[in-house]
């Protein structure tokens, strides 16, 4: 039987080709294009909780592709000020848009990056992805295809945020605020239903239940008079 196209490069190629060739939009492309992503890349490991991008550090000069465990970027909110957290596991790609974009760095600059878990990152160069994408037409359709479809998730995703629940949770998210002594992410004094409802266009029982289900999820807890938010990586999933 004939080797697959990665495990022939397991066998003869460093491990960040094998990660960028497993790897979704890179995992059918011709090997030299993978080859040469793989010479501007580096294999980096991590102890969980280590900082892999202090905020100001990451400026989008490259793309980074999880091999093993799991990353969170947080960023502040500019409208709300609340905390933003997009966690990238295993197999995953954080940072392409920007790269083959190639953002301006100041847009990047409240971005802080850490291990969530014990992880390897392979870290690509975004200048030599858009050199390679001006060459290469099978890298340039790949990327537009996996684009078109992260477009096409989010455009369910934009329907599904219409639902009253996620409206609650977005308005709710306004008012969390971080801790100054104890780091905790909380609501000092929850807004009553009806104002909540009101500031999230639903019925007022629309806007209690969804505390209610926040609570009993285990995503946040009652801390009287507000409450003290235990995940709020999860309430911010739930809240786009």
């Amino acid at each position: 039987m004939l080797a697959s196209p990665i495990e022939n490069l397991e066998n003869s190629q460093s491990q960040e080709a094998v990660a960028i060739a497993a790897a979704a939009p890179f995992d059918d492309l011709p090997g030299q294009v993978i080859a040469a992503l793989a010479e501007a890349a580096s294999l980096r490991a991590y102890a969980a909780g280590e900082t892999i991008f202090a905020m100001g550090q990451f400026d989008g000069s490259e793309f980074l592709i999880v091999r093993s465990g799991r990353i969170k970027a947080a960023q502040a909110d500019p409208k709300t000020g609340a905390m933003l957290f997009d966690e990238t596991s295993a197999g995953e790609i954080y940072g392409l848009a920007g790269a083959v974009a190639d953002a301006d760095p100041a847009r990047l600059s409240g971005i802080s990056i850490t291990a969530e878990h014990d992880c390897e990152i392979v870290a690509v160069d975004a200048e030599t992805l858009r050199s390679l994408a001006a060459q290469r037409p099978s890298l340039t359709r790949n990327l537009m295809v996996y684009f078109a479809r992260r477009l096409a998730g989010d455009a369910r995703a934009a329907a599904e945020e219409a639902s009253p629940e996620r409206r609650v949770y977005a308005a709710l998210a306004a008012f969390v605020e971080r801790d100054a002594v104890n780091a905790d992410w909380r609501i000092a004094r929850m807004p009553k239903h009806r104002e909540l409802a009101d500031r999230a266009g639903v019925e007022e029982a629309d806007a209690a239940g969804a505390v209610a289900k926040l609570i009993q999820s285990g995503v946040a807890r009652r801390n009287y008079p507000g409450l003290i938010i235990d995940d709020m990586a999860q309430l911010n999933r739930l809240a786009r």
